[in-house]
């Protein structure tokens, strides 16, 4: 730690002293309130950003990237979303099944309630809309199945924002047969791109309601159970939400002004990091408070020597996590990228609400907050857990034994995750299959099964011929079948010459393609076969311009980038921590052995919940994103338990060896820092209650990695290599023991060979 008579420490305790003065108080608490309640209003806006998700699982700068924007600026009839409706009998498609399809269009038609609605069309007729004069649309052949069980209808919309889309396909659902079948037996199935993207939605709608009151639900439990007090239980979770607001205030002003975007996995996951790092800060002030109204009768006093002692650590900690989030800026995978600054900002916020709000409320309650289990004025004695006395004297007598135990059991679990996971496909992304997933199952079995998800192809027209020749002909690539949707024009109404990005600029109109596969486009094969395609397209069309699109380019597009993203953010996160923890500590060493445990202990919670999905709840493939989300949030908030524990051994240290102060510090941080481990994995888990499977994996193995960090890492692990290496912990910059200083007012009594506590001694 930074001395008492150092810039930053003073800082820190001015801080502490302002916020905790006997009028100043009321300024800090009425200051954030005001910011609160200027927030609230914001809190829609925000959520209504939040749900326009159509650019969020792009990649910046990729094909499929640049396909879309072509295809929205210049394409006057081929830009839009289309939602396939599915009419399936299983005995046979009759005629008053096809007359029910013909009728629902004609319904669809005159609705209202779908925006931007540009054309639906069935197998029989186009219901409404104007063809384009290159239309060569699937004709009622390609739109009914060859056992004649299904027929396809389509409705096209111009906008392909969220929003819009959930509500075309809450009107569509509302006119066709339910997916359950009507009185008739006839089912209907809503799908394609419209039908995923309003089902993904419906998954997430209304979750950071439901996360907030499961998370705040969780954190009082336990937080009662901790301090058998319901008024400093509640305490935190007030001064976390005031600060969440605060923080979506912020957000949004960031969002609007276009200096970030935002989604509704952004927002689900800010939830979660706030109120579990934030409470985890609130709690170590809090147990410091506690245990220095113990030594001094002066409440004021005994929240600015606590700020003091804690506040390095708390600013250490979040400094740690805002930097490994803000890296997440570099991503070229837009879902990674716009969620760093939005983190990195209310993990920012929550430290400063730490720092200024906590201290204020708990100077205002005094010792009340702590009712009925109100502290006693006791100068004599030091609060020790007799657990964690314990726990700190076997670690102390075995050091060796434990690290190569402990070390053992996480190397085992690493290993089980070498072999890899295939990447999840859409009909796996929901924990229950949804509409849209049912009718791409119907297609799949039915029809060719890309038809629900196409190929999107941009390409100059005077080689749009060759390329359909040589995407569909012969064996040798998977396109089954390709229809030209629209011509580029300007906005004008003229045709603009094509300068599209990442291929040759031509000087010819532009024409896009639909493309269908003879594979699921939601499978790994789709995605695989994506560089060919590209690369037989490129080929055919010589030089001129031709990009492929469509979910399944994107997908491959995002695959890719990820790969990319992490070589990027682990190296630079990891480097960024080092610097961090060799700051705080002044050393080298201990950094790099605190770094290399905890990336021991992800490679443990990946591998371990590998083979709980494979094994025990049957979904042998992972989401891509897994990885490098499970990375960085153990990584930076994994370290940040280490920092507390590590910033105990630092102060100890100006006190005895670093034996001696590792086995003391662990002894008396214990306690409170694997409740704060609990209240983090603990609000964790309550990812798990959403239905979107990436989602429920994120929060399984952070929980898990969360779980070992806590019980195995920072309490046996790291204070076993700090035993083992003593002094050289500390190498190159401080080799030798500070010098002794005499012990605090109220602290522990020393006697050679032993550390005293209140009660009991653990061998030196």
């Amino acid at each position: 730690m930074v001395s008492e008579g150092g810039g930053p420490m003073r800082l820190l305790t001015r801080v502490s002293m302002i916020a905790a003065g006997r009028r100043s108080r009321w300024v800090v608490i009425a200051a954030w309130l005001a910011f609160a309640m200027l927030a609230v209003p914001l809190q829609a806006d925000l959520n209504e950003r939040a749900a326009d998700e159509s650019e969020t699982f792009l990649v910046r700068e990729s094909e499929s990237a640049a396909v879309k924007k072509i295809v929205d600026e210049r394409f006057r009839l081929g830009s839009e979303t289309a939602a396939v409706i599915v009419y399936f009998r299983e005995s046979g498609i009759t005629p008053d099944d096809g007359r029910r399809a013909d009728t629902d269009a004609l319904a669809l038609c005159r609705s209202a309630a779908i925006p931007n609605l540009r054309m639906v069309a069935t197998p029989y007729q186009r219901a409404c809309g104007e063809a384009d004069p290159l239309d060569m649309s699937p004709g009622a052949s390609l739109l009914t199945s060859p056992d004649e069980t299904v027929i396809l209808s389509t409705v096209l919309m111009a906008d392909d924002s969220t929003p819009d889309i959930e509500q075309a396909v809450a009107a569509i659902r509302e006119v066709v047969p339910p997916a359950t079948g009507d009185e008739s037996g006839l089912r209907a199935f809503v799908t394609g791109r419209a039908g995923f993207e309003a089902d993904r939605n419906a998954a997430l709608g209304g979750v950071n309601g439901t996360l907030l009151a499961v998370t705040v639900a969780v954190l009082l439990l336990l937080l009662l159970v901790t301090y058998r007090s319901p008024l400093v239980a509640l305490v935190p979770l007030a001064v976390v939400a005031l600060a969440y607001l605060v923080t979506s205030g912020l957000a949004y002003g960031l969002v609007a002004a276009g200096a970030t975007d935002i989604s509704g996995q952004t927002t689900s996951i800010l939830v979660v990091l706030m109120f579990g790092a934030g409470t985890d800060y609130c709690l170590l002030i809090v147990a410091r408070f506690r245990d220095e109204l113990r030594r001094t009768r002066d409440v004021r006093e005994a929240m600015v020597a606590a700020a003091r002692r804690t506040g390095p650590a708390i600013v250490s900690a979040g400094a740690i996590v805002i930097g490994t989030m803000t890296i997440l800026a570099l991503a070229d995978f837009n879902a990674t990228r716009e969620m760093g600054p939005i983190l990195a900002l209310g993990v920012a916020v929550m430290v400063c609400a730490g720092l200024t709000l906590l201290p204020a409320v708990l100077t205002a309650l005094g010792r009340r907050a702590f009712w009925p289990a109100v502290p006693r004025l006791d100068p004599g004695s030091a609060p020790v857990i007799t657990f964690w006395e314990r726990v700190a004297g076997l670690v102390h007598a075995r050091p060796g034994v434990i690290a190569a135990a402990v070390a053992a059991v996480l190397a085992a679990g690493a290993l089980a995750g070498l072999g890899g996971r295939p990447a999840l496909d859409f009909s796996e992304s929901f924990r229950e299959a949804p509409d849209s997933v049912l009718g791409q199952q119907v297609i799949r079995d039915h029809f060719i099964p890309g038809r629900a998800a196409p190929l999107r192809i941009v390409v100059a027209d005077d080689v749009a011929g060759k390329v359909q020749s040589a995407l569909t002909e012969g064996t040798h690539t998977p396109v089954a079948d390709m229809h030209a949707v629209a011509r580029s024009v300007g906005a004008d109404g003229s045709s603009p010459g094509a300068e599209a990005q990442g291929r040759p600029g031509s000087a010819n109109d532009l024409i896009t393609f639909d493309a269908d596969l003879r594979m699921d486009p939601f499978s790994e094969q789709a995605t695989d076969a994506v560089p060919a395609l590209r690369e037989v397209a490129e080929r055919a069309a010589g030089g001129r311009t031709v990009m492929i699109g469509g979910t399944v380019a994107e997908n491959y597009d995002a695959r890719q980038a990820l790969g990319r993203d992490t070589g990027l953010i682990v190296p630079v996160s990891l480097a960024l921590i080092l610097v961090v923890l060799a700051v705080l500590l002044r050393a080298v060493v201990m950094p790099l052995y605190v770094i290399a445990t905890v990336i021991l202990s992800f490679g443990f919670a990946l591998g371990v919940s590998s083979l709980v999905f494979t094994h025990l709840m049957g979904q042998p493939a992972s989401d891509p994103n897994l990885p490098i989300y499970a990375f960085i949030f153990l990584v930076a908030l994994g370290v940040d338990y280490n920092v507390f524990l590590l910033g105990r051994i630092r102060e100890q240290r100006r006190k005895h060896e670093t034996r001696r102060a590792v086995t003391e510090a662990l002894a008396r941080t214990g306690g409170v820092i694997t409740s704060a481990g609990l209240v983090l994995a603990a609000t964790f888990a309550t990812l798990m209650v959403i239905q979107m499977e990436s989602l429920f994996q994120i929060g399984f193995v952070v929980t898990l990695g969360l779980l070992a960090d806590t019980f195995l890492v920072r309490a046996l692990l790291v204070p076993a290599l700090a035993i083992m290496l003593g002094e050289r912990n500390w190498w190159p910059f401080n080799a030798t023991a500070l010098p002794p200083e005499a012990p605090a007012h109220g602290e522990s009594r020393r006697q050679p060979g032993r550390i005293v506590s209140a009660s009991r001694t653990l061998p030196r």
